[in-house]
């Protein structure tokens, strides 16, 4: 029993919140919108700028996040390239759902209970390149065409940027600024996960077996990889943690909004995101024990 409290002080809040938003869902409805742009626009920008500025970040750890961010994206997406061609597969979800992983909504929250401070900081550093990735590559995987403008309009951006010289530089930030972007920015983690779950009401788990393939390829992959990234570079400590939280993350809800509007494969990316979702139930305690969380 004592080795699972821990888990579950980390695993329940994060469950019970998406679990809240999903029930929420089946009373009440609302605009889902509205939430998620508060996030986009407010509460992820203020929970970046502080996370980065608290830390004293070197151009080392933001090359070295930067790189591996990257490749745990890009691998697995080739790999699940490789494999649609072979099976001689037609579905344009498969491999961008493979590639693009949720890496806000469950491995910040994750970071801060699991690792504190200094694991989120880094996971906030290893997501910066899948805002461009998603809006680029990922477009170009759903049939659209890629606007590499879109990345730029979008808040976060600049306040990670800001957040990301503050460290570099050293620069002293007003007590009153740190306070405000640290309140404001830890409002992002409930609102996130209501949304996730809120959003899931209306998933019907349809075409289960390819949505089971990728789920399990996002997750398996992603471990593979994380492994074999952190054996061969010797990665460790907290950068360690927050590249398996970040690798590991189930298909994200960014593949449902693009491939209702790129490919009319809705209905499916909606089952992946819900399949890979319901599957980090297991796969995240597992991980945090993998991660010498007990």
């Amino acid at each position: 029993m004592s080795s699972i409290l821990p888990l579950l002080n980390i695993v329940f809040p994060v469950m019970a919140v998406i679990g809240i938003g999903f029930l929420y869902g089946r009373w009440k409805k609302l605009d889902p919108r509205v939430l998620a742009e508060l996030v986009l626009f407010l509460l992820a920008p203020a929970v970046m700028f502080d996370a980065l500025a608290r830390q004293h970040i070197v151009w080392d750890e933001l090359i070295r996040a930067g790189v591996f961010s990257t490749l745990i994206q890009v691998i697995p997406g080739a790999v699940a390239w490789a494999i649609k061609r072979a099976a001689g597969m037609t579905n344009r979800s498969f491999v961008p759902s493979v590639m693009l992983m949720n890496s806000v909504s469950l491995p910040y929250p994750l970071a801060l209970l699991a690792f504190g401070e200094a694991g989120l900081a880094q996971t906030v550093l290893l997501s910066i390149p899948n805002v461009f990735i998603s809006f680029t590559l990922g477009i170009m995987a759903y049939g659209g065409s890629a606007d590499v403008r879109e990345p730029l309009k979008m808040p976060a951006i600049y306040a990670a940027i800001a957040g990301i010289v503050v460290a570099l530089a050293v620069i002293p930030v007003p007590k009153f600024i740190l306070r405000f972007s640290h309140l404001t920015g830890r409002g992002m983690f409930p609102v996130e996960l209501f949304t996730l779950g809120y959003r899931l009401r209306s998933i019907r788990a349809s075409d289960f077996k390819i949505s089971l393939l990728v789920a399990s390829l996002r997750f398996g992959l992603g471990f593979a990889l994380a492994w074999a990234l952190c054996e061969a570079f010797a990665l460790t400590g907290a950068f360690r943690s927050s590249l398996f939280l970040m690798s590991c993350s189930p298909p994200a809800v960014l593949n449902y909004i693009f491939a209702e509007r790129y490919c009319e494969e809705g209905s499916l990316a909606a089952s992946i995101v819900f399949t890979g979702t319901a599957l980090s139930l297991v796969t995240i305690p597992l991980l945090l024990l993998y991660l010498g969380v007990s």
